[in-house]
């Protein structure tokens, strides 16, 4: 659909919301307006809080059943990256601007992925944290440029010019997030060689 999906127009009739499209909608939804920061910068700095939170609160730590079933970090990789990408997703971004519980369990998520990131990123070998930092960089690039070049609007929470913007941030963090981890290893492997 131009819109968004057949998902979103049922919530809005839920809710009793116009639809996106029609003319009572286009003051609603220009309120409702969300900057590049809400889909890009809100999820970076949820991540990096979890991460943080792990970091210096140890009552945060993970339960010993957790760290044996996260050997290699493998688990903590998966669901964190299966948490992030679902909320990339058109759908889920329009849930979240309509629905308050589903904003909450958006924000509590994205928390507890930082909290697993970490977790991750500290049992990981090297080898499992490229194929991982590889899928996302990869996967960031491709949506913002996805989201940075198409003339439709994918979400109905965001204006067309907002979507462009969230794209080109996207690209950017993506390719940061890259450099970063690389530079991250090329220190790692020139303090200690057999990393």
């Amino acid at each position: 659909m131009l819109f968004g999906s057949v998902e979103t127009h049922k919530l809005c009739l839920d809710r009793r919301l116009p639809l996106a499209g029609s003319r009572a909608a286009t003051g609603r939804l220009e309120r409702m307006k969300i900057t590049w920061w809400r889909c890009l910068a809100l999820v970076f700095l949820l991540l990096a809080a979890g991460a943080l939170a792990a970091r210096t609160l140890p009552a945060l730590g993970l339960p010993g059943k957790w760290v044996s079933f996260n050997l290699f970090g493998l688990t903590g990789f998966m669901a964190a990256q299966g948490i992030i990408a679902y909320w990339m997703l058109p759908s889920a971004i329009d849930r979240a601007v309509v629905d308050p519980a589903f904003d909450v369990l958006k924000l509590l998520t994205l928390f507890v992925s930082g909290i697993l990131l970490r977790n991750a990123f500290q049992r990981a070998p090297m080898a499992l944290q490229l194929f991982f930092i590889g899928y996302w960089v990869s996967m960031m690039c491709w949506l913002g440029i996805y989201f940075a070049t198409t003339n439709l609007r994918l979400c109905n929470a965001y204006s067309l010019e907002s979507q462009l913007a969230t794209g080109w941030g996207l690209l950017a963090l993506g390719l940061l997030l890259g450099f970063v981890w690389l530079g991250n290893a090329w220190q790692k492997t020139m303090k200690n060689p057999a990393v």
